[in-house]
């Protein structure tokens, strides 16, 4: 399974959205917006949408 990434647009680091599927899955969902998540980088929170995802292997598997 891979997790999502997002850029944090404040620190431009990677965070972990708290959402793990394969690329495929996610491409076909049809939701658009994803809900606003709180940032463990700059403690913002950010909305973030698909275009914004980045895929990594869990490194936990």
């Amino acid at each position: 399974m891979n997790r999502i990434l997002i850029k944090c647009p404040t620190t431009g680091k990677m965070i972990y959205t708290g959402f793990s599927m394969d690329p495929q899955t996610f491409e076909a969902s049809p939701i658009e917006e994803m809900d606003p998540i709180e940032c463990p980088a700059c403690h913002q929170t950010h909305r973030w949408n698909k275009r914004d995802a980045r895929f990594e292997r869990d490194p936990n598997e």
